[in-house]
């Protein structure tokens, strides 16, 4: 048999020197006190003191071959490149103005968007810093790149492997809010109201001019179950810690009206700070992503009636969505949702894998420095290009189900009586159902929810948020009949509240996923989306017409 490794086209190394290589390319030259050698020298510490079998002449032919050569052998063209593919663009006066033109277009493909990248770097550098000619770079590239001439190389190749954090810091036009520094370091199980009230005060520092977008992140989320978003405090003074996270929640939807507000969702995600989360639909997740909404957890005993308003209107959001899939969802008693489930109601924007989690937002983050009105279209351009497949969702499974049996119950169909039609089905998962209303604590916790998304249905965004923080607060106090929960008497959210605050209104979600024009005239905004429309109207005469004050 042959010793050379013939399966890899263009080898020309025996296995015997491939695994010598492999192993001077594995040395910890740091140690050595080596670690900004150049090449010739370590090659020389190699072959004098680690292995003196090694044929040098051999090791460097095949260090050029992975495109690793020494600083003295390197021409001037060489280094131009060098100083082109180190130079700092983030930091590039100018350069964001390029990245509209980066992203305008309807390709985007990973390669698409990269090349477009490249050439956009290309040609602010050559304008700019000395010239280069791109034409030429890109050919240097393609006869330089490294070639698979080792079988190891997989052990050692880290592309596309994730650093343990997301360098945040570098991206000065986004306002990074880190939940983990919001916590209080004796209490990082849940979110008080102290760590509630530094969220909003955090939000308020994004409104600033400088930042073209928002990006919210735990850098705790690490682990084999991590946590991003935990549950509310349910001890002490729960009619606070309700109100304050509602308070958060509504400056969170006013601050996505000005700008792009994105969650970065890299692990658990608990049910009574789902409001919190769905104040945007820009929510990119991974495979640590999870809610469990239907586990009667103590957080969902205490506080079960988190987004009742989102809840209520998912099947207008996205148009695949079957009628009663909320209540399914709300109703189920050991539901967990995914990132698939996630995606597939239209509540995010795209899946990024665990391990790339923190090099892909940084990937995406970089958008953010396309210039408004496009930094929103182009943060989502830039996730579609780091997002992959997240899986099959376990819902699309349940829809002839869920329009049999769950739908009803958005008409006025009452839990109990699903329990009853469920009882004749005689399958397991009915059963588990059945099992799950008739227990008394789940069951109140199921009516209550489907309860209210059927009262909200029926309410404008700022009267269904009045009534479900009325709610919730009721709740914690030990009220659990939905009479008495959704009463026909709605107080006013700024008095529930105490201080004047106005909620922005629900943006309308749709599977495009529309940009909206913050406080737009909603008459301009139909002019804007359908022209055709008014062309009969004289807009001379509405000329002074202002914005309403929603």
């Amino acid at each position: 048999m042959s010793n050379e490794i013939t399966q890899v086209k263009g080898c020309e190394f025996t296995t015997d020197e491939l695994q010598r290589f492999h192993h001077y390319y594995k040395y910890d030259w740091a140690a050595a006190g080596l670690g900004s050698a150049p090449v010739s020298k370590r090659i020389q510490h190699f072959v004098e003191t680690v292995d003196p079998g090694i044929d040098s002449n051999r090791l460097q032919e095949w260090l050029r071959t992975m495109g690793i050569v020494d600083e003295s052998e390197k021409s001037e063209q060489v280094r131009l490149y060098e100083r082109f593919e180190h130079f700092d663009f983030a930091a590039a006066v100018g350069f964001n103005q390029m990245l509209a033109d980066v992203y305008a277009t309807d390709d985007v493909s990973k390669h698409g968007v990269g090349e477009r990248m490249e050439q956009a770097k290309a040609q602010y550098y050559s304008d700019n810093i000395e010239p280069l000619v791109y034409s030429e770079y890109k050919e240097y590239k393609e006869v330089n790149a490294p070639k698979p001439v080792c079988p190891y190389q997989d052990l050692w190749d880290l592309k596309g492997a994730d650093k343990e954090s997301a360098d945040t810091n570098k991206f000065a036009n986004v306002r990074t809010i880190d939940i983990a520094k919001l916590l209080d370091p004796d209490n990082v199980d849940v979110l008080t109201i102290g760590a509630i009230n530094l969220f909003i005060d955090a939000a308020k520092t994004a409104y600033d001019q400088k930042y073209s977008a928002v990006a919210v992140v735990n850098s705790r989320c690490n682990g084999p179950e991590p946590v991003f978003l935990p549950a509310l405090s349910s001890t002490g003074d729960c009619p606070a810690t309700l109100k304050a996270a509602m308070r958060l929640q509504i400056e969170l939807r006013n601050l996505n009206k000005t700008k792009p507000l994105v969650f970065f969702a890299n692990g658990v995600v608990d049910t009574s700070t789902l409001g919190i989360l769905m104040s945007t639909v820009d929510i990119v997740t991974s495979e640590m992503f999870c809610v469990s909404i239907g586990s009667v957890s103590q957080s969902s005993q205490k506080f079960p009636l988190s987004a009742l308003y989102d809840w209520a209107h998912l099947s207008n959001h996205q148009a695949k969505v079957s009628k009663g899939t909320a209540e399914y969802i709300m109703c189920s008693p050991d539901l967990v949702l995914r990132s698939a489930e996630w995606l597939t109601l239209g509540l995010g924007i795209g899946f990024v894998s665990h391990r790339k989690f923190a090099s892909g937002m940084e990937q995406i983050l970089l958008a953010a420095s396309c210039p408004p009105p496009h930094t929103r279209d182009a943060l989502r351009k830039a996730c579609a290009v780091e997002s992959v497949y997240s899986g099959p969702s376990k819902i699309n499974v349940w829809e002839q189900e869920i329009s049999k049996y769950f739908a009803p119950l958005a008409d006025g169909k009452t839990v109990l009586e699903l329990a009853d039609e469920l009882r004749a089905v005689k399958a397991p998962w009915a059963d588990k159902y059945v099992g799950f209303a008739n227990a008394k604590e789940s069951n109140n916790v199921a009516k209550a929810r489907v309860a209210g998304m059927q009262r909200v249905r029926g309410l404008e965004y700022s009267q269904a948020l009045a009534l479900e923080l009325s709610a919730a607060i009721a709740w914690a106090a030990g009220t659990t009949e939905e009479s008495k929960l959704f009463s026909r008497d709605i107080p006013s959210l700024s008095d529930l509240l105490s201080e004047n605050i106005r909620p922005a209104p629900e943006p309308k979600r749709n599977g495009a996923l529309q940009s909206e024009v913050a406080g737009e005239c909603p008459f301009a905004k139909m002019y804007r989306k359908n022209p055709e429309r008014f062309k009969h109207v004289n807009l001379g005469s509405i000329a002074d017409h202002h914005s309403l004050d929603l």
